[in-house]
């Protein structure tokens, strides 16, 4: 399965750029207002982290429920998508920088009670745990939630009162979310390695270096753990020791998560490769070539996978297509008025959900079966 690699696009460039820009702000205590929305649902709402603020939409009748906070502050930025479990939403904030006279940037981490309406209080604040910015989208795991940070900590804290229970170092930043199993902790690092931990402990269970950093949660399933890496393609690790079982070769980086549907897994590239293996031997079954860069992570579903992409031009644009996962058939496309970088979501049993920005609309609407757009909302001062 290797593949010769192309000269970048233009567009994909500018991923490189953004990802090099983060690697090197990740540890220096500087704060940067560049990255992207992160998006999550309980399968009625979707919650969004977006700039200055973070709101939740029913997306049922198409309302917005809540936004936080209640005066957006001018420097503070929110990018880490939101966990929900037990009616509370957890999410970190990129950090907030203490000043001329006081260089120490202020991280934070809010938990909202998810029944209000307007401006939620909050449960409470941890503004001493997370050392820099967080943009991985937190976990909630019975009484423990689970926060990965850019200078390189997984951090477990109580969910109900925010006091920290432990701290894990890695050697390089946290991107995406940590994913819970039996008892484990499985969290990828920009370090190039996959790491296991005893979730009440935070100890060392096993660790599995590569050859790239990883940018996205692990996926598990049939005692394998896949994480996607920026040495072109996705790696399966035995769950219990972690020693490499197969690598599905890609072109160039795998930035987004892979999907995994019926004993397949579904990945793509930067240059806009699709490619369909075998989740238990990586075995190729399909590839499609799109050319447009691909960086947030497929989403699958009743046998169709949906990606989304970056269309490049004066301006770019996006685009929304859905793929039969039997074959690659094209089953429909939409463009989107900007590109897509975060992750879209599933919420009831029609309607795929994608976040824009640059854009007035926020989120938008799309039927799962035919691609038609269903609504869209745009917050009322950007109407």
């Amino acid at each position: 399965m290797n593949h010769p690699r192309r000269p970048l696009r233009r567009s994909a460039l500018i991923l490189l750029l953004v990802a090099a820009a983060f690697i090197l702000t990740a540890c220096g205590g500087r704060v940067s207002t560049t990255n992207w929305a992160g998006l999550s649902t309980d399968g009625r709402h979707v919650y969004l982290a977006t700039g200055p603020s973070v709101l939740a939409y029913d997306v049922e009748n198409q309302t917005q429920s809540w936004t936080y906070p209640e005066e957006p502050n001018a420097t503070l930025r929110f990018y880490s998508a939101p966990s929900v479990e037990d009616g509370r939403v957890i999410f970190g904030d990129y950090g907030q920088s203490g000043g001329f006279f006081s260089p120490d940037v202020t991280v934070s981490v809010y938990a909202l009670p998810d029944d209000q309406q307007g401006v939620p209080d909050d449960l409470w604040i941890n503004k001493t745990a997370a050392g820099d910015k967080i943009v991985a989208p937190t976990l909630q795991v019975g009484d423990q939630v689970f926060v990965g940070t850019a200078d390189n900590h997984i951090l477990a804290l109580d969910a109900t009162s925010g006091d920290a229970e432990w701290d894990f170092e890695t050697e390089h930043a946290i991107w995406g979310q940590p994913t819970y199993l039996d008892g484990v902790l499985y969290v990828a690092s920009m370090d190039w390695s996959t790491y296991a931990l005893d979730a009440a402990s935070g100890s060392l269970l096993w660790q599995t270096k590569l050859n790239g950093a990883l940018p996205s949660k692990p996926v598990l399933g049939d005692g394998l753990i896949y994480v996607s890496s920026f040495d072109g393609g996705v790696h399966a690790l035995d769950i219990e020791t972690g020693q490499e079982r197969w690598k599905a070769d890609a072109p160039d980086w795998v930035w987004g998560a892979p999907a995994l549907l019926d004993g397949t897994i579904y990945f793509g590239d930067i240059q806009g490769n699709i490619f369909s293996v075998d989740a238990l031997t990586g075995e190729l079954l399909w590839t499609k070539t799109t050319g447009a860069p691909i960086q947030s992570a497929p989403v699958a579903k009743d046998g169709v996978v949906y990606f989304t992409s970056e269309v490049s031009g004066e301006t770019p644009t996006g685009a929304l297509t859905a793929y039969a996962a039997e074959d690659g058939r094209q089953l429909w496309q939409v463009p989107t008025p900007a590109p897509l970088y975060a992750t879209p979501v599933i919420v009831g049993d029609e309607t795929l959900v994608i976040a824009l920005q640059g854009e007035g609309a926020l989120l938008i609407g799309y039927d799962l079966e035919t691609g038609n757009e269903l609504w869209r909302y745009t917050p009322p001062a950007a109407s």
